[in-house]
């Protein structure tokens, strides 16, 4: 087991501003208050679209210390499906790496999607994902 432990999740500096620009949208103003809401409201979107991205530069976002074990479990879980290694948990600097690039393509994706221009289809989206989620584990 690692014994180095990180003290939060982290952002691409270049994604903060993405990330403040989610306060804009009325959906996820009000529902995802919390940046830890929005971190992996990003990071959903990044594995359900099977892309990781490398962090360029890191920027702290959400402090471990806030995130509850049910976040830890999600993480995990995106960890093992994404390495096909049960013993990546035992690595908790590997797991938030992984979900660090998930969040980091996803929130380039969301933000694509919200400045589609085209009125509604980002709802429209995010309605579809949203029935998808119950398969989002299964391996094709």
């Amino acid at each position: 087991m690692n014994d180095k432990q990180p003290d939060r999740l982290y952002i691409d500096v270049k994604d903060r501003e993405l990330y403040e620009e989610l306060n804009k949208d009325v959906f996820i103003s009000t529902e995802l208050k919390e940046t830890k809401s929005k971190f992996f409201y990003a990071m959903s979107i990044g594995f359900k679209n099977k892309i990781r991205q490398p962090l360029d530069a890191k920027d702290g976002y959400v402090r471990a210390e806030y995130l509850h074990p049910k976040d830890e479990a999600i993480m995990n879980a995106v960890a093992i499906y994404a390495t096909d290694d049960v013993n990546i948990i035992t690595n908790r600097e590997k797991v938030f790496n992984i979900v660090e690039e998930y969040a980091h393509a996803g929130i380039r994706l969301l933000h694509n999607d919200i400045n589609s221009g085209q009125p509604g289809s980002y709802y429209k989206k995010l309605e579809m994902d949203l029935r998808e989620i119950p398969g989002a584990f299964v391996r094709d």
